[in-house]
């Protein structure tokens, strides 16, 4: 796993504004479809906050979920497998002045670097039915956090994954749903961690699993 640090990449004013209006113009095409990610996030964000101390965050994708996190955390991590959403995330950060918050990584999340019990909570959005390898992530995730601390992972709904599918179609394209739904993960999970639950509002399930 690599660090990413951006250097040099934030001095480019034109690709942080060219990449910042990227993202806006496929966040209203998502609201064109009926799904506002701003809303989405506060949403997902009402329901994992508070968090203290270190947090790790997998899939950092565009950064929107990222740059919620980094608002409002002191000690942030964030791992990505492909380095092209991660330079899109940090100039979507540098964008709005959060860059310097945040440590980048590239790098395979169901192979963490990070020893046993490190961070005090790891947090995920809408990455679950992007992975090739589910249930060794999340396993990792649970690894990583200290007992008495939390895994948070939230995805779309059924609701949430129709809109993406039309999207999608539209575009001559597929948007996956994944072999393994967050309700797999907390039956799967259920034996390893002291308790679970889940939540859904606004096309986002989440599931909490308290190590």
């Amino acid at each position: 796993m690599k660090v990413f640090s951006g250097v040099g990449l934030a001095r480019k004013h034109t690709r942080i504004a060219e990449n910042h209006k990227q993202i806006e113009s496929r966040n209203t095409a998502h609201r064109s479809f009926g799904y506002d990610i701003t809303k989405s996030i506060r949403f997902v964000m009402s329901k994992t906050l508070p968090l203290r101390g270190r947090i790790l965050e997998i899939g950092t994708g565009k950064g929107r979920f990222t740059a919620a996190l980094a608002r409002v955390l002191k000690n942030l991590d964030t791992v990505e497998l492909n380095r092209e959403e991660v330079e899109s995330a940090f100039l979507y950060l540098a964008w709005h002045k959060l860059d310097s918050r945040v440590r980048f990584h590239v790098g395979d999340a169901s192979r963490l670097p990070w020893p046993d019990g490190h961070f005090d909570a790891v947090v995920s959005m809408n990455v679950v039915h992007h992975l090739r390898s589910p249930v060794k992530v999340v396993a990792e995730m649970i690894r990583v956090v200290r007992p008495g601390g939390r895994v948070v992972l939230a995805d779309f709904d059924r609701a949430g994954f129709r809109i993406m599918a039309s999207m999608h179609r539209m575009e001559g394209r597929v948007h996956p749903e994944g072999r393994v739904s967050l309700r797999d993960v907390r039956r799967r999970f259920a034996g390893q961690v002291r308790e679970t639950f889940a939540i859904r509002g606004y096309m986002q399930e989440i599931v909490v699993l308290k190590k």
